[in-house]
């Protein structure tokens, strides 16, 4: 068993690109030698802002022999056929083997193909690798035809100490690297991952994505210790902070005071995304502290001074044009903003922010007639919610969308739950994202989500593979969320039938737009996608157990409902009643199947009570007759507790059933009956969802 180390050096990767990066290459590198035939121990890879590392451990020394057998013609072929497999073969008739076969006796060559060194192979993995590898974005270079995420400078290629020759973009493999970009001197050889490893180590490079993160955290933390202080709680932030540097030198800045009146989020914005510091809070009261961690790349002779004081300043002259921004923007009121929204476009053919303002009123209010919401709050944060776009703040901050219209909402004497609205309303920012919690915020934000999608499924505008410029998808599952967390049931069709309504289509050009039916009903199965990938990530439901309940879904237009149905079934298939009664169905159904396709005939569960001739059968009739009003009444109810208690009773009588009847029996009426006794256990399960989807 051997060591291959390959690592790809070029200029600084992208922070946001490296996580993927490195499990791509983990990836490819081991389809690669799955597909060279070369099995390994440990595939490991690393990631710094100049490099991608894998390390392969325990990897074959050589392929392993392999039989190769072609069948050829049969032996009483024309003589030219049986020539022409023995030439492309490449053996003598002696050597062929006559086999008998259910079609006849054929010929049949054996031959044995020889393992190649893996030595031999690793030139043409490693190229594989690097020309399959995709990047968000790519670049070309110096004439080059070859694409990589940035300009490549290196290529180091080692097997077992020696150099695997191979040549990418114009840059050849070797044994040497390269060390901190400022903290090193000149090129490393390195003979084999620990050398490797250990001679980075001295030259200030951090290999291990981890293990720098880690040193980020703690450097950090210490930092904040010495002034009384907690870093906030932001590993989007220690993550990308990660990416962008090699060796981590922590460094301690301040705030000016004058500043700290500004609200925390005024202050934290630019800290966080556009310099990309650590905000610190006051150990003992939890309020923001004035000061700040940033991580700088490498180490100054002054110990970070002078690093210091330039980051200071470059923070307070943000701070000075957002403190200025805040004065201004609130010498009017919020709402004078929304005047300023009839120049600003929400897109080319649906008009301006200020028409959809307006449509987000109307629909909101109507979410809030149909959900027995007090629409007083929700039409006046619908007035308010896009307001601040028009103002300086957010011009030079959109980070702080929502968040700033809330504060100025609330200085100029606004409800607590109309300026919450203004921002919560955006919730969720991502997936997996906080979801808000009052009755206003959510109307409001599916208000904005569905005037969004209805608009555009009406132009015929869809998400087309990796394409969203719209973020369709993300407004889809944002919806999903939001009904999740309304504590009352929203129709969905009627909402988006609602919406379309809003629109002013004649103005806009009827001729171009979808009708209202076909906008619906596109949209609701983009829904019903984006719902099954909703209920696997936020339920970890099986997607059989999903489609099964959707196969259903007509009659249950709320997702709310069907995320119940979901939970629920998943709870029941999880006990021994749910795996026996699915195993029950599906011999039904299965029987069914056959019996329906030799007797061209669909049985509809249409039972002649005086046929039922056993007691075993008698009962499991009564049984679906008692159980299918009362499955019914738990299902209308949404009491899917009760629902799959009723199952779990039905379970014993289906059992008992199988073991004493016959289904298939001569006499022709009783097997028809039977059949029909067998169909009205899948419609009295179909009641609850399509089990036949469900595995198993």
């Amino acid at each position: 068993m051997a060591e291959w180390l390959f690592e790809i050096f070029s200029e600084e990767i992208p922070s946001r690109m490296q996580s993927g990066a490195q499990k791509q290459l983990k990836e490819l590198t081991a389809q690669s030698l799955k597909q060279a035939r070369l099995k390994s121990g440990l595939i490991t890879t690393f990631a710094t802002p100049r490099r991608l590392t894998v390390l392969v451990e325990a990897l074959e020394t050589c392929q392993v022999d392999q039989q190769e057998e072609k069948r050829g013609p049969r032996v009483d072929a024309p003589q030219v056929a049986i020539d022409g497999f023995l030439k492309t073969s490449g053996l003598s008739l002696d050597q062929c083997e006559e086999r008998d076969t259910a079609k006849g006796k054929f010929l049949f060559a054996t031959q044995l193909i020889k393992g190649q060194p893996t030595e031999e192979l690793l030139p043409d993995i490693a190229l594989n690798i690097l020309k399959a590898f995709h990047w968000p974005k790519s670049m070309v270079w110096a004439g080059r035809k070859e694409t990589w995420v940035r300009p490549l400078r290196g290529l180091l290629c080692i097997y077992e100490g020696k150099v695997i020759p191979l040549s990418y973009a114009g840059v050849d493999s070797s044994n040497v690297t390269w060390g901190h970009r400022f903290m090193s001197e000149g090129p490393i050889q390195a003979s084999n991952f620990v050398d490797y490893r250990d001679k980075l180590a001295q030259a200030n490079v951090v290999l291990d994505w981890h293990d720098r993160r880690h040193l980020v955290k703690e450097e950090v933390g210490r930092l904040a210790e010495t002034v009384g202080c907690v870093s906030t709680d932001n590993s989007s932030l220690l993550d990308e902070v990660t990416g962008l540097v090699e060796y981590p030198v922590p460094l301690l800045g301040q705030v000016d005071e004058q500043f700290m009146v500004l609200p925390d989020a005024v202050i934290t914005t630019p800290m966080r995304v556009h310099q990309r510091y650590f905000p610190l809070r006051d150990k003992s009261t939890g309020k923001l502290a004035p000061y700040f961690v940033v991580i700088a790349n490498t180490r100054t002779k002054d110990d970070g001074k002078t690093v210091i004081v330039g980051n200071e300043r470059v923070l307070r002259a943000r701070l000075a044009d957002a403190r200025f921004f805040w004065e201004q923007d609130q010498l009017e009121p919020l709402a004078s903003y929304n005047s300023a929204l009839e120049k600003l476009m929400f897109h080319q053919k649906l008009g301006s922010l200020s028409q959809k303002v307006h449509r987000i009123e109307k629909l909101a209010a109507w979410l809030g007639v149909v959900t027995e919401t007090p629409t007083k709050e929700v039409m006046e944060a619908a007035q308010l919610c896009k307001a601040d776009l028009a103002t300086q703040m957010v011009g030079e901050f959109p980070e702080l969308q929502g968040t700033i219209g809330r504060a100025y909402a609330l200085n100029q004497g606004v409800s607590e739950d109309v300026a919450a609205a203004i921002e919560e309303h955006y919730w969720p920012l991502g997936g997996g994202g906080k979801t808000p919690e009052r009755m206003t915020s959510i109307l409001l934000g599916l208000a904005d989500r569905i005037d969004t999608l209805v608009g555009f499924f009406a132009l015929g505008i869809r998400p087309t593979g990796s394409k969203d410029p719209f973020a369709l998808r993300r407004a889809a599952l944002s919806v999903l969320s939001l009904v999740s967390a309304s504590s009352q049931p929203i129709a969905l069709k009627d909402a988006f039938s609602f919406a379309y309504n809003l629109y002013d289509w004649d103005a806009i050009g009827k001729e171009t737009v979808l009708e209202k039916e076909s906008t619906v009903n596109e949209l609701w199965a983009f829904l019903m996608e984006r719902f099954k990938h909703f209920l696997r990530d936020q339920q970890q439901s099986p997607h059989d157990h999903v489609d099964a309940v959707l196969a259903i879904a007509e009659r249950t237009p709320d997702f709310k409902t069907l995320s119940r149905r979901v939970s629920a079934l998943d709870q029941f298939l999880d006990t021994d009643n749910g795996t026996n009664l699915l195993a029950a169905y599906k011999r039904a159904s299965n029987i069914l199947r056959i019996e329906e396709r030799n007797d061209s005939i669909l049985y509809k569960g249409e039972v002649r009570e005086e046929l039922l001739n056993s007691p075993a059968e008698l009962s499991l009739f009564e049984e679906l007759e008692s159980g299918d009003g009362s499955l019914k009444g738990a299902v209308d109810n949404e009491n899917f507790d009760e629902v799959m208690s009723i199952l779990s009773e039905l379970r014993p009588t289906v059992d008992t059933f199988f073991d004493m009847v016959v289904v298939n029996v001569d006499d022709p009426s009783l097997r028809q009956n039977r059949l029909e006794l067998l169909s009205k256990i899948r419609n009295t399960l179909h009641q609850v969802a399509d089990f036949s989807k469900i595995e198993g």
